[in-house]
C-alpha cells in the first residue's frame, strides 16, 4: 500500500469508527472489573451487575454496523479498513472475555482457549503475510464471532444466570468459542498448503544463497 493511499484512507469516516471501538476498550474493561460501578443492587443480588461496561461496550459494538453502511454508501471502503475492522473486532471480543474473567463472572478457561486460538491465527497470519489474503472468509467464523458476542453480553449478568438460568451465559460463551475452533480449523485447512508453499520457496531460496 502507498503512504499516500495509506494517508488517504486513514480519516475515513468507516475507519475513525473502527478507532473508537479500539479507543472504548480501556473504558469497558474499567468499568466491568471495578465493582464500586455496579448498579442494580438488590437483596438477592447485592454487588448489582456491570451494566456501565456493558452499555459502552454495546455502543462501541454498535459502530461496527455503521461503518459498513457508511463504507457502501459512500464508497469509503479501504485495505486499511478492510484489515482493522476485524481486528478491532477480535481486540473487543478478547478484552471483554478477559475483563469478564477478572471480575469473576467469566471462567478462566474461556480466555485461555480464546487467547490461544488468536494467537495461533496472529502468527500464521503474519508467517503468510502477503499470501493470506488466498484464505477465504466462511461463514461459521460469522455465526461464531456473533454467538460469542452473545455469550459476552449474557455474562454480565452471570450472578443471575448462575443462581436462575443453570449458567447459561457460560453455555452460550462455550458454544461460541467452540465454534470459532470449527472456524480455525477450516482457515487451517486453507493455511497449510500456503504455508508448505512459502516453506518450499524460502528453502529454495537458502539453497541459491
Amino acid at each position: 500500500m502507498r503512504k499516500e493511499d495509506l494517508k488517504h484512507q486513514i480519516f475515513t469516516i468507516p475507519n475513525i469508527l473502527t478507532y473508537l471501538r479500539v479507543v472504548a476498550i480501556p473504558f469497558f474493561m474499567y468499568y466491568t472489573i471495578a465493582r464500586n460501578t455496579y448498579i442494580l443492587q438488590s437483596a438477592e443480588f447485592p454487588e448489582g451487575f456491570p451494566l456501565i461496561g456493558l452499555i459502552i461496550m454495546v455502543a462501541a459494538a454498535s459502530t461496527d454496523i455503521f461503518d459498513g453502511m457508511i463504507a457502501r454508501r459512500f464508497h469509503q471502503g479501504s485495505d486499511l479498513g478492510t484489515m482493522l475492522d476485524p481486528l478491532a473486532d477480535k481486540l473487543m471480543h478478547t478484552m471483554a472475555v478477559l475483563s469478564l474473567t477478572i471480575a469473576g463472572l467469566v471462567h478462566w478457561i474461556f480466555i485461555v482457549l480464546l487467547l490461544l486460538k488468536e494467537a495461533v491465527m496472529i502468527a500464521g497470519g503474519i508467517y503468510m503475510a502477503n499470501s493470506s489474503k488466498m484464505i477465504r472468509a466462511n461463514i461459521m467464523g460469522k455465526i461464531a464471532s456473533a454467538t460469542i458476542s452473545a455469550g459476552v453480553f449474557l455474562s454480565y449478568f452471570h450472578v443471575f444466570f448462575a443462581q436462575k438460568a443453570f449458567n447459561l451465559d457460560w453455555i452460550i460463551l462455550g458454544a461460541g468459542i467452540l465454534l470459532t475452533y470449527v472456524a480455525f480449523f477450516n482457515y487451517l485447512k486453507q493455511a497449510i498448503p500456503i504455508i508448505r508453499k512459502i516453506m518450499t520457496e524460502r528453502k529454495s531460496e537458502r539453497l541459491k544463497d
